[in-house]
């Protein structure tokens, strides 16, 4: 862009907002452009931005079009984050940081969040979203087939998946202070600022019950509390999942 800011092209009620918070995590001046949803779908002018009107969408100041939460997020902390707050340094650093805190565990979670837990949850909201707008004549038909999908598979994994992340927080080694951050890190990296997404998800649609999981809550409550999440919640259009 000709100001020389990366513009971000954020649509309501979207995964958007993580992106809105690392921007004002890093502190940096940037254009914000605003979209609200049709019909619970992305408008017409984000794909005049991209082909496939997906949001975040982010233009740099050179007029690159980056797409993709994880992606966006590695370019902004590799090209602003000067001080390297929010990057993976290496050594880990000590009390809570161990030797398997390195770029392959990083990636590691990152995807886990991509291939297994968000498709667990995007199975979950649609076959939500099926009953809801079945005719009501089927409506009970499609119900029990949700119901029989949540309970043989998806509300276990879920679970599976949840339990797994919460013990990712423990301690290395079983002993001293839970980690704040799942890298061992001082502050957030590009893993917490993608497994805050599916977990922000996962709460609001109430699919998870995370008082039976004490460090995820912890690190859920530690993400939303931060004053740059809250500046996101003001500067946005609004950051409601359950608006279907």
């Amino acid at each position: 862009m000709a100001d020389g800011k990366p513009t971000l092209h954020h649509l309501q009620n979207s995964q958007s907002h993580i992106i809105l918070w690392l921007l004002e995590e890093l502190g940096i001046e940037y254009n914000l452009v605003l979209h609200a949803r049709v019909k619970g779908r992305s408008p017409p002018a984000l794909h005049e931005v991209h082909p496939l009107g997906k949001s975040p969408t982010l233009v740099t100041p050179s007029g690159r079009v980056i797409t993709e939460r994880t992606a966006i997020s590695l370019w902004l902390i590799n090209t602003y984050d000067k001080e390297g707050r929010f990057k993976l340094p290496l050594p880990p650093p000590p009390p809570s940081g161990s030797d398997d805190d390195d770029p392959v565990r990083e990636e590691q979670l990152i995807s886990l969040g991509a291939a297994t837990f968000g498709p667990n949850l995007m199975l979950k909201l649609i076959t939500t979203l099926l009953v809801k707008n079945a005719p009501f004549f089927v409506r009970p038909l499609v119900a029990a087939v949700r119901f029989v999908l949540n309970r043989a598979f998806l509300d276990a994994e879920i679970a599976r998946i949840v339990a797994y992340l919460d013990t990712q927080l423990a301690p290395p080694d079983g002993k001293g202070e839970v980690r704040e951050w799942f890298l061992g890190t001082r502050e957030p990296t590009r893993v917490d600022f993608s497994l805050m997404w599916y977990l922000d998800w996962a709460y609001q649609w109430k699919w998870v019950d995370f008082e039976k999981y004490p460090n995820l809550k912890a690190f859920h409550d530690r993400c939303t509390a931060r004053p740059a999440w809250k500046r996101a919640l003001e500067k946005g259009n609004g950051y409601q999942l359950v608006f279907w």
